[in-house]
C-alpha cells in the first residue's frame, strides 16, 4: 500500500510545480513543498525509504594550513541542511570542525549606532544548534579587517587573532588571555591565523613595517599568555610579513618586501636559512620541499626549494595577472589559484598537469581549493548573462584529471564571496559575505530541484 501511495505523492508535489509557473507564481519552497505532499506523503517516504544522516566525524583542518583528507564529503546533489545567521563584517572565514561541533569566527563593523568587534561561535556539527558565542573584543573604531582568519583549535583551548591581539578561548566559551601582537598599521594579510606548538603560540606584528619600525615575531606561552620570546626581522631587511606557516618545530615567515623566506625555531625564535623568492603570500610545506608563490616587478613564479639545504629545486613562470589561495598539496600533486584557473601541477618537476577555468561558465577566483577523498572542492563563479553579474558556486572536481564531477549552486542569482569549505564525514562548512554559517549534504531523495529526504 505504501509503495501504490508514492506515485500519487509525486504527481502532488508535481502539480503544485507545476501550477505555480504556470501562473507566473515563485517555486515552492522545500517546507511549502512537503507541507503539500501532506501526511501520505511523509508515510510513504518513512515506509520506503531509509536513510541515515553522515556522522560529521573528522577534524578541519586536518593539520594547520592543510587543506586534504580522507574523510568524504557531500557531492553535487547537496543541499543547504542548516544555516545560521552570521554578522557580515568581511572577509568570510573558513570555519573549524572538531569533535563534532563547528567554531566559527564572526565580525561586525563598528557604526554610529552600535559598536563593533568579534565574537567565537560554537555550533552543533549537524543541526547547527548554538552550544556558545563569546564576545572577544568590542570597539568604536572602524577597521577593514576585525579578524585576521580561522580560530585555531588545540585540544583544550582554541586561538584567534583579532585587531585587538592575540585571543586563548577555551573550548566551552572562557575568554583566557589577550596578547596583543599586531603593528599600529592595517595588516597585510587578510588572514593569519597564529601558530600553535606543544607550549607555545607564535604570531607576527602584521603591519609595523608601514610604520617605519621592523616586523616584530614572537613566541606566546600557551597557558598564560605571557611573551617567551620575540625575534625581529631588521637583521634580514626588513619586510611585511605574510601568513606564517608551521612544520614541526619550524616557523616560515614570508617578507614580501625583502623578497625572502626566513625560518626560525619557533620554541626560541633563532633564525635557521632563508630561502631567496618574492613571496606574496603564505608558503606551503610538502615532505621536504618548501612551495613559494613569487612576483617581481611584472615577473611571476613558483619556486621549490629543498627545505634541509635551501637550494632552489625547481620554478615555473605563471602568467597569472592575480595569483590568490594558498597552495595546496596532496603528497603527488599541488594545486594553486591563478587569475580565473585552478591549476595542477606534478609536485617532483613543476610540470602542469591540468588546468580548469577561464571561460564565462566557470571561472576561478581568489579560492582556495581542498580535497576530501576523491572530491576537490573550489568555490568559482559563472556568468548569469548580459548586464545580470555573476553567480557563485561550488565547483567539484576529479583532483587527478581535473574533470568535473558536478556543480553545487545553493544561490541562483547571487554571488557572496565564500570561505575556503571545511569538511566534515559527509558534511561541508562555509561561510559567506550575504552573511550566514552554511552545513551541506547530500540529498537522499529529491523531486523539481527541492530535497525530500536528507
Amino acid at each position: 500500500m505504501v509503495l501504490d501511495e508514492w506515485p500519487l505523492v509525486l504527481a502532488a508535489g508535481s502539480f503544485l510545480y507545476r501550477i505555480s509557473n504556470y501562473f507566473g507564481m515563485p517555486s515552492p519552497s522545500r517546507r511549502q513543498f512537503l507541507a503539500t505532499l501532506g501526511a501520505a506523503g511523509l508515510t510513504s517516504i518513512a515506509g520506503c525509504v531509509t536513510y541515515d544522516r553522515p556522522s560529521h566525524e573528522g577534524r578541519w583542518p586536518p593539520e594547520t594550513n592543510r587543506y586534504v583528507t580522507d574523510v568524504s564529503g557531500p557531492g553535487s546533489d547537496a543541499y543547504i541542511a542548516w544555516s545560521r545567521e552570521m554578522r557580515d563584517a568581511f572577509p568570510p572565514t573558513m570555519p573549524v570542525v572538531a569533535d563534532g561541533t563547528v567554531y566559527h569566527l564572526d565580525s561586525r563593523e563598528a557604526q554610529r549606532e552600535q559598536s563593533g568587534g568579534t565574537w567565537l561561535g560554537a555550533f552543533d556539527a549537524k543541526t547547527g544548534e548554538t552550544q556558545w558565542e563569546t564576545r572577544l573584543w568590542e570597539t568604536d573604531e572602524h577597521y577593514y579587517f576585525y579578524h585576521l582568519g580561522p580560530p585555531v583549535f588545540d585540544g583544550d583551548r582554541l586561538f584567534a587573532q583579532t585587531h585587538d591581539g592575540v585571543k586563548a578561548v577555551s573550548t566551552d566559551g572562557e575568554l583566557l588571555w589577550t596578547f596583543q601582537n599586531l603593528g599600529p598599521h592595517q595588516p597585510l594579510p587578510d588572514h593569519a591565523p597564529p601558530l600553535v606548538t606543544d607550549d607555545l603560540v607564535v604570531a607576527g606584528s602584521y603591519g609595523t613595517d608601514d610604520g617605519g619600525q621592523p616586523e616584530v615575531l614572537y613566541g606566546i606561552d600557551r597557558q598564560t599568555g605571557e611573551r617567551v620570546w620575540q625575534q625581529s626581522v631588521a637583521d634580514f631587511d626588513g619586510g611585511s610579513l605574510w601568513r606564517l606557516t608551521l612544520d614541526g618545530d619550524t616557523c616560515y615567515a614570508p617578507l614580501s618586501s625583502d623578497g625572502r623566506v626566513l625560518a626560525l625555531d619557533a620554541t626560541t625564535g633563532e633564525p635557521i636559512e632563508t630561502y631567496d623568492a618574492g613571496p606574496i603570500g603564505t608558503v606551503t610545506i610538502s615532505d621536504n620541499q618548501l612551495l613559494v608563490l613569487s612576483e617581481h616587478g611584472q615577473e611571476e613564479r613558483l619556486y621549490s626549494f629543498d627545505v634541509a639545504t635551501g637550494t632552489q629545486q625547481w620554478s615555473v613562470d605563471l602568467d597569472a595577472g592575480m595569483l590568490e589561495g594558498t597552495v595546496v598539496t596532496d603528497g603527488t600533486r599541488l594545486y594553486h589559484n591563478e587569475f580565473r584557473y585552478l591549476v595542477a601541477r606534478r609536485l617532483d618537476t613543476g610540470e602542469e598537469v591540468w588546468r580548469v577555468g577561464g571561460t564565462d561558465d566557470r571561472y576561478i577566483h581568489q579560492s582556495t581549493p581542498v580535497i576530501a577523498a576523491d572530491n576537490l572542492y573550489v568555490s568559482a563563479y559563472r556568468s548569469l548573462g548580459e548586464n545580470e553579474g555573476d553567480g557563485s558556486f561550488l565547483l567539484v572536481l576529479d583532483p587527478e584529471t581535473g574533470t568535473e564531477v558536478g556543480r553545487v549552486i545553493p544561490w541562483n542569482d547571487g554571488t557572496p564571496d565564500t570561505s575556503t569549505p571545511a569538511v566534515a564525514d559527509g558534511a561541508l562548512y562555509l561561510s559567506h559575505s550575504y552573511g550566514e554559517l552554511v552545513c551541506f549534504e547530500d540529498c537522499a531523495a529529491g523531486v523539481f530541484d527541492h530535497c525530500l529526504i536528507g
